[in-house]
């Protein structure tokens, strides 16, 4: 990392700072990939290597992966604004990917993180951001050192959920909010809609189209994990430690949002005060 961004990567499994990539205490090592980029998975996660290799086959396939599940043009505009009415501090995306929203995403110092080294190298080249291979549930940054963590359709893909929020919690600043957007279940007919509205209302767009038809057909994504949320599902996750939902939207409350349907909501939470003599 630029000695020019802070916070410091500091080790995910104890917190300790990083020595060239190496952690003295837990004699954790970590190591430069594809592009210099960090990947702070130990070398006896066995699920976080087999995600990495899941999420790098998808993303060797396909391009603009998720553009398909509602990440236009003005959805991205709308979250990169929304981040920006909470900070422009120091932000992290969970789950960035390929770094279209990242690159849109207003901060002094912004970071991203994904399993998929694939996916950070164009991350890297629409964006600043320091990028790193890294996950939820062990988050390579110190203690109340992020003012703002973001998340588009990640939390459902969190490995141990509890886990995840507790990292987030732990890297908040007193005043730092979490941004979670997440997907609800739907039925064949919603699903089927939001295709429609897609790729065919209110004008057509045949070779939008065909591509995703390609893409079903001839190397379909397939994603490891996948828990199906509510919102109040959510909130008493989030609220079970430590942070506390403030507002909510949906196509309902927010009808000029540019949500692909009512199944998407996006929770925003900030970090409760900790009570005396209770950890950070």
């Amino acid at each position: 990392m630029s000695s020019q961004l802070s916070p410091a990567y500091v080790c995910p499994r104890c917190k300790a700072p990083l020595d060239r990539l190496a952690c003295q205490p837990c004699r954790a090592s970590y190591a430069l990939v594809e592009d210099n980029i960090p990947c702070f998975l130990a070398a006896a996660d066995d699920s976080g290597h087999r995600l990495r290799e899941i999420y790098d086959d998808i993303y060797r396939h396909h391009q603009d992966v998720w553009v398909d599940q509602g990440r236009s043009q003005p959805f991205l505009t709308y979250v990169s604004e929304l981040a920006a009415s909470y900070s422009t501090g120091n932000i992290l995306e969970i789950g960035c990917g390929e770094g279209a929203q990242l690159a849109l995403l207003s901060a002094s110092c912004k970071f991203g993180i994904d399993p998929s080294v694939q996916a950070l190298r164009r991350a890297t080249q629409r964006s600043s951001a320091a990028c790193a291979v890294a996950r939820a549930e062990e988050l390579p940054f110190p203690a109340q050192s992020l003012d703002l963590v973001l998340a588009v359709g990640v939390m459902e893909h969190f490995e141990s959920p509890d886990a995840a929020v507790a990292e987030i919690r732990r890297v908040l600043t007193p005043s730092g909010h979490y941004i979670a957007l997440i997907h609800t279940d739907m039925t064949f007919g919603e699903r089927l809609a939001v295709k429609v509205r897609a790729f065919l209302l209110p004008r057509p767009h045949p070779v939008a189209l065909l591509r995703w038809v390609a893409k079903k057909l001839l190397h379909p994504i397939v994603q490891p994990l996948r828990r199906s949320y509510t919102i109040a599902g959510v909130r008493q996750i989030l609220e079970r430690h430590g942070l506390h939902v403030t507002q909510v939207i949906t196509r309902d409350s927010h009808p000029r949002a540019p949500l692909a349907g009512r199944h998407v909501v996006i929770l925003i939470a900030g970090r409760e005060p900790a009570l005396p003599g209770s950890a950070t």
